[in-house]
């Protein structure tokens, strides 16, 4: 595992925290609105 993390530039590794940070980010702003609107999982599950 340090073999790997050793090659990695700074850019790759600020590239891999953004990725991450907006997928965690985009899915809580989902399931926010999600609340928010008072739509239940079933709710959606049958609307799509």
């Amino acid at each position: 595992m340090w073999a790997m993390l050793k090659h990695n530039c700074p850019e790759q590794l600020v590239m891999k925290i953004n990725v991450l940070y907006l997928t965690v980010f985009t899915a809580y702003k989902i399931d926010h609105l999600i609340n928010e609107t008072g739509i239940t999982r079933l709710q959606l599950t049958i609307a799509l």
